[in-house]
């Protein structure tokens, strides 16, 4: 059994969903940018001076892992999510029952279409916020992997929610109420082991805490957690969110006119 049926189709598709996000960059991609270096400039003006309890590790470059996988979460999130719930408006998505293509391929070209959104997102983040700490990287490809990897593991996730979710206001209500909030108490901005009280036990059921913690091992080389044990979490998460939504695109969730 091959993965690709028809490799046109595919590339199609793929092709397609990366068009729809380059078409409108400013929304896309530049709005996002802004928004990390404003985070930027606003804690790390405010606590530039603040020592990490993470072996002294200056605040500035503490946070632009976090902030480099926030815009990549975000993004990669909002691709196939949108996507998926704009042809529900639409009405045409019933349509996509007839691409000649497996259910393996249209999953993969939607998520695809989203982890090269949160790629770009996340790779410029760095890059604008590069200029005020310096381009220096622990491990730069092990880095950029890890953009890559979360990337497609949020847009596994976005396809799962536009194919579950009815409409734009429960699909922002995810993101406003759930995602966003999990980002912050992932330890973007702050340590996660310095979370107060009952917010504490985030960190150990938290899935963001794992990824921006590989992130910012591999830009820093330091680490808060087990990062044996969050590799083997992130390994859990790229299957099984890639599987489940596959499942669901196949058994017609979403996509079947009732």
């Amino acid at each position: 059994m091959t993965l690709f049926y028809n490799r046109i189709g595919f590339m199609t598709l793929l092709m397609r969903e990366v068009r729809r996000f380059m078409k409108v960059p400013i929304q896309t991609i530049l709005s996002p940018l802004l928004s990390n270096i404003l985070y930027l400039g606003i804690f790390g003006g405010m606590m530039r001076t603040r020592q990490v309890g993470v072996e002294g590790v200056n605040y500035l470059l503490f946070i632009v892992p976090g902030l480099a996988t926030m815009g990549a979460i975000m993004a990669a999130f909002q691709n196939p999510s949108f996507s998926i719930i704009s042809h529900k408006y639409q009405n045409t998505i019933q349509d996509l029952n007839s691409y000649p293509i497996s259910n393996i391929e249209k999953s993969l070209a939607f998520i695809l279409g989203g982890t090269i959104r949160g790629l770009l997102v996340g790779s410029l983040t760095y890059t604008a916020t590069a200029i005020f700490v310096g381009f220096k990287i622990e491990s730069p490809v092990d880095f950029f992997i890890m953009l890559c990897v979360t990337s497609f593991i949020f847009a596994s996730l976005g396809l799962i929610s536009g194919l579950l979710i009815e409409s734009f206001e429960r699909l922002n209500f995810m993101l406003s109420i759930v995602i966003t909030p999990l980002s912050y108490l992932g330890g973007v901005f702050f340590e996660v082991s310095k979370l107060p009280g009952i917010l504490s036990f985030f960190k150990f059921i938290n899935p963001i805490f794992p990824l921006i913690n590989i992130t910012r091992y591999t830009y820093l080389g330091v680490s808060e957690g087990n990062i044996l044990l969050h590799f083997i979490m992130v390994v859990v998460f790229v299957s099984g969110l890639f599987t489940t939504a596959t499942i669901t695109l196949a058994k017609g969730y979403g996509t079947k006119v009732t």
